[in-house]
């Protein structure tokens, strides 16, 4: 019966990993192990391409020494906006949504000098005020004076780290690029119209849109951009060293609030904003912006990679070299996972698949393992124990029932005239008769201490735990009663039926009492039930002493 369920069940197998799969993907349980195979691949590429023309320029600590505390007046950003005049396109990435109130003039300079760049992409994103979601922009003189706006809205994940940005995101809907889009588009000559720049939130005015998900393409090592300093930028570096380049200017300090944790630096100071920035454009410029799938697709896709490959290596035949085979399929998942990465640039994690693999690899080989054990404990005609398992269950309970003082049973079945019923119906019919035999001694004695087992040719074994000589006596005289009543023709037998004969040894087994002791006693019961004229039970010779009566 169990050996039925266990083979039902792995019939399933598949089907219900591929169930799991699709389950574990959509509730997001091991998203934090795709997060970290994501990390992990980050922390191996490194920066082979020092030849990018984007730059950095830095609100860092030293610029706030030298030119005071935050926030600056805005002529300082007015004489870099024109310093950066032969730009290739300049991403101002610092918040100008407020009015300077001692000197209202400075903005008015500030604007005209974004005007006369004409190459500068200034932010949007959203900001709760109070209870309710506002998309903050830039002063209207300095949106005019913009040659585009883009979004600066970054998607943290369920660990608090940035590995995620949206091409387009807005309120009401995705109508802003984002803020690294809006400046390469702008640096290849794509300028945005003033109806695309102008656009108010439309739609649902309480929502954050996002549309268009990638991967940020972070590289360790060495930056694939290069980073000033504000101040030497201001003062120090002429205008021919932004000639031709992608700048991007944001604040670096840790003490101005623009830090962000990344996989490159979720355990350490954090990373910048204008940084991410300048990695997604990098990325951008490269058409290396991995596109992360959707999570149907993503449960879809796993669903099915655990079914396919699980019914496929489920056919293979090695017991030993089933579970290897199962590793290397889950480290090729892994191994795919990287080269979509790395060739297509299509984030799929193959974590849940490689796990559930690996799970379905573990019960496969257990249950494998298992079968092997039962069948060297099994009796191949009829599915009871065999005799060596017999023996060796038969000496434990000996020990357990002599130690707890209990008495303990051994019956031993023979079936009678089993010799002429071969002769007569071949040995087909034989086995027949033997596995009928066996499903009637395991429906009979099925409660959980009853051991049943055929101990070879047509003699059975029945150890029965907890029982004096009278239960015994009783439950074999049952037994051979219920046999009789089947009415299973013989008609070499002189009651032209197939019947049995039991001897019986029940006793509280004593300091010299063993497994051969026992089996002797029975087997001397079962000779006397035989001579007194077969289809009879018999308590052995022992049993009719007062030493045993107990």
């Amino acid at each position: 019966m169990l050996t039925h369920y266990r083979d039902k069940i792995l019939r399933l197998l598949p089907f219900l990993l591929a169930l799991l799969a699709a389950l574990l993907t959509l509730s997001g349980l091991l998203l934090r192990l795709d997060f970290w195979l994501y990390d992990g691949l980050i922390r191996l590429k490194s920066n082979r391409d020092q030849a990018s023309n984007i730059v950095v320029v830095s609100v860092d600590e030293r610029s706030l020494s030298e030119l005071g505390r935050w926030p600056w007046p805005r002529e300082y950003h007015a004489q870099l906006v024109d310093k950066l005049s032969q730009a290739k396109a300049v991403g101002l990435d610092i918040v100008l949504a407020e009015p300077s109130h001692n000197t209202p003039e400075s903005d008015q300079a500030l604007a005209d000098a974004i005007r006369r760049n004409g190459k500068v992409i200034s932010p949007v994103f959203p900001e709760m005020q109070g209870n309710r979601l506002t998309e903050t922009r830039p002063l209207p003189g300095i949106a005019a004076a913009s040659a585009g706006l883009g979004h600066t809205d970054y998607e943290l994940d369920s660990d608090g780290v940035i590995r995620r940005v949206y091409l387009k995101a807005g309120l009401g809907s995705p109508h802003h690029p984002n803020f690294a889009q809006a400046v390469l588009d702008l640096a290849n000559g794509q300028r945005q119209s003033e109806q695309q720049k102008m656009d108010m939130p439309h739609g649902n005015p309480d929502s954050w849109l996002r549309e268009d998900p990638v991967m940020v393409p972070y590289l360790a090592g060495s930056p694939p951009f290069q980073q000033v300093s504000y101040i030497d930028a201001l003062n120090q570096l002429p205008p021919s060293f932004f000639a031709g380049k992608i700048v991007l200017v944001g604040a670096t300090a840790t003490g101005l609030g623009d830090i962000h944790s990344t996989p490159l630096s979720a355990n350490n100071r954090g990373m910048p904003g204008v940084e991410i920035n300048a990695f997604l454009l990098y990325g951008l410029q490269q058409d290396n912006t991995p596109v992360p799938l959707p999570l149907g697709w993503k449960a879809v896709i796993n669903a099915l990679a655990i079914l396919l490959l699980d019914l496929l290596l489920s056919r293979y035949k090695h017991r030993q070299g089933i579970l290897p085979a199962y590793l290397l399929a889950s480290c090729g998942v892994l191994v795919l996972s990287v080269l979509l990465l790395t060739l297509a640039s299509v984030f799929w994690s193959g974590v849940t698949t490689a796990i559930l693999l690996w799970l379905a690899g573990s019960v496969r080989f257990v249950s494998r393992q298992s079968k092997l054990l039962l069948q060297a404990n099994t009796d191949g005609l009829t599915g009871l124990y065999n005799r060596r398992h017999f023996d060796e269950i038969l000496a434990p309970t000996l020990d357990k029932h002599r130690a707890a003082g209990k008495a303990l049973a051994l019956l031993i079945l023979d079936v009678d005239n089993f010799k002429g019923y071969n002769d007569h119906y071949g040995h087909y019919a034989g086995d027949l008769i033997l596995q009928r035999l066996a499903q009637e001694l395991n429906a009979y004695f099925s409660a959980r201490r009853h051991i049943v087992a055929r101990l070879g040719g047509e003699e059975f074994g029945i150890v029965l735990e907890e029982c004096g000589l009278d239960q015994a006596v009783a439950a074999a005289e049952g037994f051979r009663a219920r046999l009789e009543e089947l009415e299973l023709p013989h008609v070499k037998s002189p009651l032209r039926k197939v019947t049995c004969s039991i001897g019986v040894a029940a006793r509280v087994p004593e300091a010299d009492d063993n497994g051969r002791t026992f089996y002797e006693d029975a087997d001397s019961a079962l000779y006397i039930a035989k001579r007194s004229g077969r289809n009879a039970v018999s308590p052995a010779p022992a049993a009719l002493t007062p030493q045993h009566q107990r």
